[in-house]
């Protein structure tokens, strides 16, 4: 195994190829891993000096690991076994002091899973190669915070038990959970799978707002209205919830959504969907469409038009019935355990966390 650091940025570009051809190999194809994501993200949030990219070529110098590392400076109570911290926005970070953390591209706000990405087939090697790395060619952290590890990431493991060999301690736990309903063949059996209250509840709802609104589904896929329509999406998200609002008036967040829209729209993956009622814009899904699976990024609805007729849970309703019929098998809600999700029939899928410490 043959490894290089890389530290400057024209990498994430040169690397995109083969990138993206070494994420279906790997243990977590994720859209946040795909080369196109993670080079938006870099462009929106990284800081110049800060990349610490490594990778990981076998004797046919075939890209086979790829660990996209960079350190950053944050805030944090270091006394806490897994501090709390924010690349994107560290003013929410909490009290504490500075310290130097090696972290992965995707940050802690934006991206909803996150690892390093490693070849199953040479998984173990590959693995101590980045460990070997890191111990001997990139100096300065305090710790190494890998956040957002999807459930069937096998690095936890792995990190965990070799850190000690290495003179480091680890602390694995739990970051976040990611609902999903893993979908039937048809809508009829999704709506058996909800309790009776659920599934009488969103045929009402359904039944009320298509009765006393004239309901126009659309969803964006047009460059030249794309724009407008991102416009209209943020005016939703930002009016559905004080946080919401600060969130998205963030300039830094603003152009990282705008990237990513244009960026998922070449690539065929946006699906910015739009419930309007009487030719008003009611609600918002700004979800992705990834291999067989629907991600649900986020959401939007004005609660002060039509607050009797759910909007919003009339257009989940809407998405999820079309993402069966289009032969999709699952409807990831991503991170976050809000009640809505499990009242549409989801299941928690658990995304851990990794901070391992010099010792």
């Amino acid at each position: 195994m043959r490894v290089e650091l890389h530290t400057q940025p024209g990498a994430l570009s040169a690397l995109q190829e083969e990138w993206a051809a070494l994420l279906p190999r790997s243990h977590c194809d994720t859209l946040f891993l795909h080369p196109a994501w993670q080079e938006a993200w870099w462009r929106t949030f990284g800081e110049a000096g800060a990349l610490r990219l490594l990778t990981v070529r076998d004797e046919a110098h075939r890209l086979v690991g790829l660990a996209p590392f960079f350190l950053a400076r944050v805030t944090a109570d270091a006394s806490e076994p897994l501090p709390r911290v924010s690349v994107e926005r560290p003013a929410t970070a909490g009290a504490g002091s500075s310290h130097c953390v090696l972290m992965l591209i995707g940050g802690t706000e934006v991206s909803d899973y996150l690892d390093v990405v490693v070849d199953r087939s040479q998984a173990p090697a590959v693995y101590q190669a980045i460990l070997t790395a890191v111990r001997e060619e990139i100096d300065g952290w305090e710790w190494i915070d890998l956040q957002s590890l999807p459930a069937e990431s096998p690095s936890p493991a792995f990190f965990a038990q070799a850190a000690p060999a290495a003179g480091w301690s680890a602390t694995v736990g739990p970051d976040n959970v990611c609902p999903y309903i893993a979908l039937p063949g048809s809508w009829e059996d999704y709506l058996a799978l909800l309790g009776k209250k659920e599934r009488h509840e969103l045929r009402r709802k359904t039944r009320k707002l298509e009765q006393y609104a004239r309901p126009a589904l659309t969803v964006a896929g047009d460059p030249a209205t794309l724009e407008a329509d991102l416009a209209t999406f943020m005016a939703l998200h930002e009016a559905s919830a004080p946080d919401k609002a600060d969130f998205m008036r963030d300039p830094r967040m603003r152009d990282f959504f705008r990237l990513i829209t244009y960026r998922t729209l070449e690539q065929g993956w946006l699906d910015l969907s739009f419930l309007s009622l009487d030719g008003q814009p009611a609600a918002s899904m700004y979800c992705f469409r990834y291999g067989d699976a629907v991600l649900v990024y986020n959401s939007g609805f004005d609660p002060q038009a039509w607050p009797s007729l759910s909007p919003g849970i009339v257009l989940l309703g809407y998405r999820i019935k079309e993402a069966i019929a289009s032969g999709r098998c699952e409807f990831d809600f991503l991170q976050g355990n809000e009640r809505y999700k499990y009242d549409f029939g989801a299941q928690d899928r658990v995304v851990r966390r990794l901070v391992i410490r010099r010792s």
